[in-house]
């Protein structure tokens, strides 16, 4: 019975993660838009996109904090050599 909840935290926090990466990459995505929009109707747009897309980011990373979520050291190190 123990084990069975150290998987379902296990597998919570590897949800999360990948969902905080994928917010991640989703406000990368949004700011790339945001510079090359040029027409003025669409910077309302791309503002209205980054806006939220980095609004989901911190509240993934807010929860994360509350569950004591923390990216291991060889999460942090494989991150840093792909950038």
């Amino acid at each position: 019975m123990k084990s069975n909840k150290k998987l379902e935290r296990e597998l919570e926090k590897e949800s999360i993660i990948k969902e905080i990466n994928k917010a991640k990459t989703d406000v990368r995505t949004a700011e790339n838009f945001f510079q090359f929009v040029s027409d003025p109707e669409l910077v309302d747009v791309a503002i209205y996109n980054l806006e939220a897309k980095k609004s989901r980011y911190r509240y993934l990373i807010k929860i994360a904090k509350e569950k004591g979520i923390k990216k291991s050291l060889k999460e942090s190190l494989i991150e840093a050599i792909a950038k």
